[in-house]
């Protein structure tokens, strides 16, 4: 019998039966409507002679004060202060004062004084917003080099969470106290992709101090040329340089190719000996490996073999990386020619990564055990790494080192969890979950005034500033006190709250609130009609949108699904709802209904598999039609674990792995049985490889 079902509805009925919210929007009713029977909760959560729990009451913002906040908001990120210091007179003493105050000095930082920021900072103590101008404060500070008042703001700031405030405390350091602090602005200056305002300000102090050799400044202009940046590397860097340069360095990335057989035709030998030239061939040979991987495996093999081996490895790492990107076979041989010239060099994080990706695709388990080794003495936390490097151990003839950190990876929540969990010869199986959090932590939590605010922000669809409001009053919770605060959000239908702050406990999993199951009727429904797995459609929305009904994207998707209003529209009309209008997209009902008919008609497409399905819902179903042909002429059927590996796109990567294990755990609660992530991921490969496959397995 299922027992965690019942449970996780009757956990959600306790939110609107006993507590006895003041504050319940008709969208919240309609969302708490499926789960009423969680009203039913034993009684016995509380001896009947403690005294009630009284929750306090929730903001209610007045629609004319409304107004005035969002009026305010839009006006300050446009620039215009006016209307947040018109609101300012009219809000005093109001819950939002605070934001209302922030919007109005925001536009205004330029041209502010330190007397300025000092008044905010007496009127707002202890808020949110406070420590966001300090932030905001601190960067306008470094841009003007005001040491003395930086110095006397730093130490006050709570997040510490802005790399480039760091650089500029960091430069502060170095001009107040002639400090050595070059290795620590190189390290944060190389994480940065795009450099950024302070991490360049501080490299630029110190290079023109002298403090920063000419070899870090070489090693930079190379992490801009890997990642693309080269006008950027050219315009920030080239004053450092020699007279020329920029000129130099416009061609080596404009016109790398005619550059380098500029350099052959004149003979490499002359170039690869002076210092600057050959950086400069170097930087070509960069750009090529990013432009063409071929051709610049070519040049250097043919051409350049006489570089330096440290440069020849980088060049081949990056000419790798290209083509691991590009899914191209010839990766991971590469790959090993960045090893096979210099063993020693250590190549960044990414062309790391994806050494192990070309590797896994090419099954090359003793790359992928050097690439996942070096990730993790590096400090790498990522359980990937661990998890592939543990499969490398295995596959290398070392079961019981394998087997051994297998065991310590595997956890019924996380995707390489999950699939350490299989590979141990075990299903995912749920733990029991946390007890609910005592109603009167709960009613403590919604007391705080940090939450208050941010209930009140949500509550005019503020949502930035209300979940960066939330976030903020998390910090020192204990676990209790974060499950608390997590039951009330899920009280309150924010469910992207309630499952964010659910996964900050530690030491168990209060399952009914990390993973929520709200429009159990509609969902349900939707998953029989388009015969879409409900576990797989729950997944997906709960990477989607949170369950946030009413959310809408940057790029305009809506809903649950997330849709955009052309694909809604197509697949109305495919379904045959001829009354729909494009109002209707946020409506749960409809949202789930034409989001599932779009899944179901991917995993059509894609012959059941839900690796596939999942990448085309994210990405559009082009690009996995190509992905699918990743695997090697030889190996035309790759696990689905590393074709998930190998997705080129970072968020369509992440996205599949996410929705893949959050339907593993919602299998698991729905049947109430054992589940297995490798067996949902099956194999991916070309549509005859599958259908051969298929057949095979067939009794």
């Amino acid at each position: 019998m299922n027992r965690l079902l019942p449970l996780i509805l009757r956990r959600f009925a306790r939110c609107f039966g006993v507590l006895g919210l003041s504050v319940l929007t008709p969208l919240a009713m309609a969302q708490s409507a499926p789960i009423a029977a969680r009203a039913a909760a034993p009684a016995a959560q509380a001896s009947v002679s403690a005294a009630p729990v009284v929750m306090p009451a929730m903001p209610v913002i007045p629609v004319d004060q409304a107004q005035l906040l969002l009026a305010a908001q839009k006006a300050s990120q446009r620039g215009d202060p006016q209307p947040a210091l018109d609101a300012l007179r009219q809000l005093k003493g109001t819950l939002l004062e605070p934001w209302v105050a922030y919007w109005a000095i925001k536009p205004t930082l330029s041209e502010a004084t330190q007397a300025d920021f000092d008044t905010f900072a007496r009127n707002y103590p202890h808020t949110y917003v406070l420590d966001r101008l300090r932030n905001d404060w601190l960067l306008e500070l470094g841009k003007r080099e005001d040491w003395t008042d930086f110095n006397r703001v730093y130490p006050h700031f709570i997040m510490r969470d802005d790399p480039q405030v760091q650089c500029y405390d960091l430069q502060s350091q170095f001009v107040t106290q002639h400090a050595d602090v070059t290795a620590q602005v190189f390290k944060l200056w190389m994480d940065q992709r795009y450099g950024g305002v302070g991490c360049n300000s501080a490299a630029s102090a110190l290079l023109q101090d002298g403090a920063m050799p000419r070899e870090m400044l070489w090693q930079r202009m190379r992490r801009f040329y890997e990642d693309g940046r080269a006008k950027q590397a050219r315009d920030l860097l080239a004053p450092f340089l020699p007279t020329g340069s920029w000129r130099i360095l416009a061609q080596t990335d404009a016109d790398a190719v005619r550059y380098l057989l500029d350099v052959v035709r004149r003979g490499s030998s002359a170039a690869i000996a002076n210092d600057d030239q050959r950086q400069y061939l170097v930087l070509a040979l960069l750009s090529m490996a990013r432009q063409d991987p071929g051709q610049a495996a070519r040049l250097l093999q043919d051409n350049f073999s006489a570089l330096p081996a440290r440069d020849r490895a980088q060049i081949w790492g990056r000419i790798g990386l290209s083509a691991a990107l590009g899914l191209q076979p010839e990766a991971a041989r590469w790959y090993a020619r960045m090893g096979q010239a210099d063993p020693a060099f250590v190549p960044s994080t990414t062309v790391l990564e994806w050494q192990v990706r070309a590797a896994l695709r090419s099954q090359d388990w003793a790359l992928v055990r050097s690439a996942t080794r070096t990730l993790i003495d590096q400090g790498d936390k990522d359980l990937s790494w661990r998890y592939w490097h543990a499969r490398a151990l295995e596959k290398l003839g070392h079961p019981i080192e394998g087997r051994a950190l297998l065991a310590e990876v595997a956890n019924p929540w996380d995707f390489y969890g999950q699939l350490a969990t299989d590979a141990l010869g075990m299903k995912v199986s749920l733990p029991a979950s946390l007890p609910p959090a005592p109603l009167s932590v709960v009613a403590q939590q919604a007391a705080r005034p940090g939450l208050q605010r941010s209930l009140a922000l949500f509550s005019i669809d503020l949502r930035n500033e209300a979940v960066r409001e939330w976030n903020f009053s998390l910090r020192g919770l204990d676990n209790q006190q974060m499950q608390g605060a997590a039951e009330l959000a899920c009280q309150q239908q924010l469910w992207d709250r309630c499952i964010n702050t659910s996964e900050r406990v530690t030491g168990g999993v209060d399952i009914a609130q990390r993973y929520a199951m709200p429009y159990r009727e509609a969902i349900g429904k939707a998953s029989a009609a388009e015969n879409v797995n409900e576990a797989f459609l729950y997944g997906l929305i709960r990477q989607e949108s949170r369950f946030i009904a009413n959310i809408k994207s940057w790029v305009g998707a809506s809903g649950l699904m997330q849709l955009m209003p052309a694909t809604a529209k197509l697949v109305a009309r495919k379904i045959g709802l001829t009354d729909y209008s494009h109002d209707q997209i946020a409506d749960v009902g409809v949202n789930v209904q034409l989001g599932s008919a779009y899944l179901g008609g991917l995993l059509q497409q894609f012959d059941g598999s839900e690796a596939l399905a999942a990448a085309g819902y994210n990405a559009g179903p082009g690009r996995p039609l190509r992905w699918r042909n990743m695997g090697l002429p030889d190996q035309p059927l790759l696990p689905g674990a590393i074709f998930a590996e190998n997705i080129p796109i970072p968020e369509t990567r992440d996205y599949v792995k996410r929705v893949l294990a959050n339907a593993t755990v919602y299998a698991a609660i729905l049947s109430g049985k054992p589940q297995s992530l490798k067996a949902r991921l099956g194999d991916v490969g070309s549509p005859d490889a599958m259908l051969a496959s298929n057949q095979g397995n067939r009794p």
